[in-house]
């Protein structure tokens, strides 16, 4: 992901797929400190929810979470 003041761009392999414009006002909240929530989500649209062949428990291991800041 890169985050500026103007702009948020997920990437994927360096191949950027979305771009979120965040000069709108609706959108200030992406202008405050962030802090990262990462979790093993169940249920919802996609894959969908849980049912029999569903495995529990399951787990997320995170190798590393880089953040990279410009230089001021």
């Amino acid at each position: 992901i890169i985050w500026n003041s103007e702009s948020i761009t997920w990437l994927l392999d360096d191949v950027a797929f979305l771009e979120a414009d965040l000069s709108w006002e609706s959108m200030s909240e992406f202008q405050q400190y962030f802090f990262f929530i990462m979790n093993v989500a169940v249920g919802g649209g996609w894959p969908g929810y849980p049912d029999g062949t569903t495995q529990f428990p399951q787990r997320m291991i995170v190798d590393y979470v880089r953040v990279f800041q410009p230089t001021r």
